[in-house]
């Protein structure tokens, strides 16, 4: 299964701070790598700096089961709160 977060940062956000934010959401979400039942974890910047485009995609390819697991884990729980100031809106989409 793929688990695909797509964020949307904050209007005042520059696109510099966006970068440094995706950087250290990056390294947060590498701890994802020893969970079991992770099998990759890939982070993804937009390209195009417009206000109708997303700014951030994280996708985990993980088995179906380690969704419960991955929800209760360290790292979910600290990516809600180190982060949660900085997104405007987010999308989360689940898919084979």
């Amino acid at each position: 299964m793929l688990h695909h977060i797509i964020v949307k940062f904050n209007d005042d956000i520059t696109p510099e701070r966006k970068k440094e934010i995706a950087a250290q959401a990056a390294a947060l979400f590498e701890g994802l790598r020893q969970m079991p039942g992770i099998h990759d974890v890939a982070l993804h910047t937009s390209c195009i700096d417009r206000p109708n485009r997303y700014d951030l995609m994280i996708a985990i390819s993980m088995d179906k089961d380690a969704l419960p697991s991955y929800d209760d884990c360290k790292i979910h729980h600290k990516w809600k709160a180190d982060f949660g100031e900085f997104i405007k809106s987010k999308a989360i989409f689940d898919c084979e």
